[in-house]
């Protein structure tokens, strides 16, 4: 799978699908964050693979998570990714 493909799946899952996508990648999240969370797919950008994920968007998620949870989300799913959205 190429990454617009998998950026466009993460946009049009319903909150079902991307709990699973969560599970699948032995992400853990409380029902609550992930409702938090969810709206924030919209959001995702192609051009975050070069730039960074955007300030505003690492702040809500502080919002939602504290900063300590935020950056250890983040680390779990720079680890849990599939190969094609790893750095290299």
């Amino acid at each position: 799978m190429d990454i617009s493909r998998f950026i466009h799946e993460l946009q049009t899952s319903s909150i079902k699908d991307f709990k699973k996508m969560i599970k699948a990648f032995d992400i853990k999240l409380s029902d609550k964050e992930i409702k938090e969370v969810y709206p924030l797919l919209q959001e995702i950008s192609i051009s975050w693979l070069l730039l960074g994920v955007p300030m505003n968007i690492q702040q809500k998620l502080i919002n939602i998570l504290g900063e300590q949870r935020a950056v250890d989300l983040f680390q779990q799913f720079k680890e849990k990714a599939p190969s094609f959205l790893r750095e290299k």
